[in-house]
């Protein structure tokens, strides 16, 4: 990973992907108290830096991971970083959000999608192959995911993610073809 401030100074927080949050100090050798904010914690594991941005997405600074254990009971890791040695300076970055590009997420089993990399896609009628709008949310529940579709007309309508309804996701062509059972689009 690169020091994103430097290297490509351009870039957006909005373009890259929230892992996680600093939420305080651990001791007083200037360890960090880190929540994992991803599906998949054990990522911090293979990590060798953390890119650091302030709550306002700005970017902060670019911290040397040399340990990490977990915090057992608390969902969270202590990092030691080369690049702080007290418990002060560990303490100044309370807040700090970490952050990686979207190509270093970690790549997910076939038929699982990143919520932005579906969000925007054109949903079709699988049947008559007719544009029905636009996917612009994801609504998780209990036992599915909700996909909410705003129509044409302005109108939103909610398609349950199973696969009786999404019938082909085609991320790199744009769309997501579903079957609409009675009483679904109404």
């Amino acid at each position: 990973m690169r020091d994103l401030n430097e290297v490509n100074g351009s870039m957006s927080c909005k373009e890259l992907v929230t892992i996680g949050r600093i939420v305080g100090a651990h001791g007083i050798r200037g360890e960090l108290r880190l929540l994992p904010l991803t599906d998949f914690p054990d990522r911090f594991n293979h990590m060798n830096h953390l890119n650091v941005y302030r709550p306002n997405g700005s970017f902060w600074c670019r911290l040397t991971i040399n340990s990490l254990r977990e915090h057992v009971g608390k969902k969270q890791f202590i990092v030691g970083v080369d690049e702080i040695a007290d418990r002060d300076e560990a303490e100044n970055l309370r807040g700090g959000i970490v952050m990686i590009d979207p190509e270093e997420r970690v790549e997910l089993p076939e038929g699982f999608y990143w919520v932005d990399d579906l969000i925007g896609l054109d949903v079709m009628d699988v049947e008559g192959g007719d544009r029905l709008g636009v996917l612009v949310e994801i609504m998780p529940t209990g036992s599915n995911d909700v996909y909410v579709v705003e129509a044409c007309d302005g109108k939103r309508h909610m398609l349950p993610a199973i696969s009786e309804v999404v019938k082909e996701i085609n991320v790199e062509e744009g769309f997501i073809k579903v079957h609409l059972m009675e009483g679904l689009w109404e």
